[in-house]
């Protein structure tokens, strides 16, 4: 175990080594101010690839409720606190996917690049849907990982 050096000594980088988690700060009420690390940076790209899928629904014109979902869940994985918010982000990925591959109106925009704003918008959402997918995915096995 090291000493922890005096905050006036820059030149010595030496911390306490405790084999503790890093303290969170009990005033966080939200799940991203509570998160340290690499887990609040998944969370933070979990949500932005969240709003980026709810601006690739919305590009081509609104067709349903897609959007709002999408930045609902993100508010979640924002603020609510409970560790496996970020799996919910997943199922509801994969049933927007499913959903969207599974109507022709939606797959013939995958495929048509003449309508650049329908295609760069359909593919923007899948794989932002995807990306979130994982990063959720990602972030809840770094919790677990660390709360051992």
């Amino acid at each position: 175990m090291t000493a922890q050096t005096p905050p006036g000594d820059p030149g010595d980088r030496r911390l306490a080594v405790t084999g503790n988690p890093p303290r969170r700060d009990p005033a966080a009420r939200t799940a991203i101010g509570r998160a340290h690390g690499r887990h609040r940076t998944l969370l933070v790209a979990t949500c932005v690839a969240l709003v980026l899928a709810a601006i690739g629904d919305e590009a081509p014109g609104y067709d349903g409720p897609g959007p709002f979902i999408a930045l609902a869940f993100a508010a979640m994985v924002a603020l609510v606190r409970w560790r496996f918010v970020p799996l919910l982000v997943v199922a509801m990925s994969v049933f927007l996917l499913v959903g969207g591959l599974a109507t022709p109106e939606f797959t013939s925009r995958l495929i048509r690049p003449e309508a650049a704003l329908d295609f760069t918008a359909g593919w923007l959402q899948m794989l932002s849907l995807v990306a979130a997918a994982l990063f959720a995915v990602a972030s809840t096995g770094l919790v677990r990982r660390a709360s051992r």
